[in-house]
């Protein structure tokens, strides 16, 4: 049996301004709203509220107008302790609500679990203390007086936020450097809303798209290499009519990069240690293998994949510097309506 809860009886303790601000950075992050706002709202409550004291699965089954009203009480009185002035824009709630909306599937439950009236603008004084922002809350800062038209800030300062599609990859290879690739193609990922994700290998890539094409209106866009076939093939049973599976022609993401960037970046990263030419990296290996065993021969310690990336990422300077096939990827990502 649920408790019966007056909210004008509640007595809680001030939430920290630490605690306003990571709230409402896991508020906007790229998750599903039903585990990012439950989460959210358990933890305010798990942590700040003095009377009545309730267990997480006490909070979890209270009815949502309930939960809510409570949140509200807790977060807009704190953000009064620390931003007196700043009232509530609740016009901002309403765009950042509808974007959700443009983004997710969501049911009645959930549109009114976000539907909630915190005072968001008192948070952002806050926000600005921190020195390194992630971009989701960079852009609440940018868009707080000029949310009529969220898409358009987006692409003047590169926001990322609304998203429009999604870019799913296999590995930290794809991870770090396909927004690279992409802009030298003149193709800014935050600009034009195009969110990457790294599933981690191509067996989470499937689980990881099973639950992306349920919760997600957006368009998918699925980057596999030339071995993932047999996990192509299962995904393309489930597959959206919107979403797209590429699959690498030959090989693995390191192997259609070109053999002059290569060069390149191993003269430039080990300059003082060795020289390579184009010649080095011709083969019928796996690139990745070519490069642990040239990285062997030259004594330049460990080939680390996310660490060669990096370097590969500081020395990509323009379109040329990409292949055929990876211009080619792009444009068919730019083209993913």
């Amino acid at each position: 049996m649920q408790k019966e809860i007056v909210t004008e009886k509640i007595k809680f303790s001030t939430v920290s301004s630490k605690d306003l601000v990571l709230s409402l950075d896991r508020l906007t992050r790229f998750k599903y709203p039903e585990v990012k706002y439950f989460r959210v709202f358990s933890d305010l409550l798990s942590k700040y509220l003095i009377s009545p004291k309730l267990s997480k699965k006490e909070i979890l089954n209270l009815d949502i107008n309930v939960l809510k009203s409570i949140v509200e009480k807790i977060w807009n009185d704190s953000v009064s302790f620390y931003s007196p002035d700043i009232a509530a824009d609740y016009a901002f709630n309403k765009a950042l609500i509808k974007e959700a909306i443009d983004t997710y599937f969501l049911n009645d439950d959930i549109l009114n679990l976000i539907n909630i009236n915190i005072n968001i603008n008192g948070v952002l004084p806050l926000v600005k203390k921190f020195n390194t922002l992630p971009v989701n809350l960079k852009r609440l800062l940018l868009s707080q007086n000029e949310y009529s038209d969220l898409k358009i800030l987006r692409e003047k300062y590169n926001l990322r936020f609304p998203l429009e599609k999604v870019l799913l990859c296999e590995g930290v290879t794809e991870e770090i450097l396909m927004p690279k690739f992409a802009a030298v193609c003149d193709y800014n990922f935050d600009k034009y809303g195009v969110r990457l994700l790294s599933a981690g290998g191509k067996n989470q890539v499937e689980k990881l798209y099973c639950e992306l094409k349920d919760e997600l209106k957006l368009p998918i866009f699925i980057l596999l290499d030339a071995d993932a076939k047999p996990t192509a093939m299962r995904i393309s049973q489930v597959l959206r009519p919107e979403d797209k599976i590429y699959l690498i022609h030959h090989g693995e993401f390191e192997d259609i990069f070109s053999l002059n960037l290569i060069k390149r970046t191993i003269n430039n990263s080990y300059k003082n240690i060795c020289q390579c030419k184009v010649s080095d990296f011709k083969g019928t290996q796996p690139m990745t293998k070519i490069l642990t065993e040239f990285f062997r021969i030259n004594n330049l310690g460990d080939y680390k994949k996310a660490d060669f990336a990096k370097n590969v990422f500081d020395n990509t300077k323009s379109k040329k510097d990409l292949t055929e096939e990876i211009i080619n990827i792009v444009n068919e990502i730019k083209n993913l309506k």
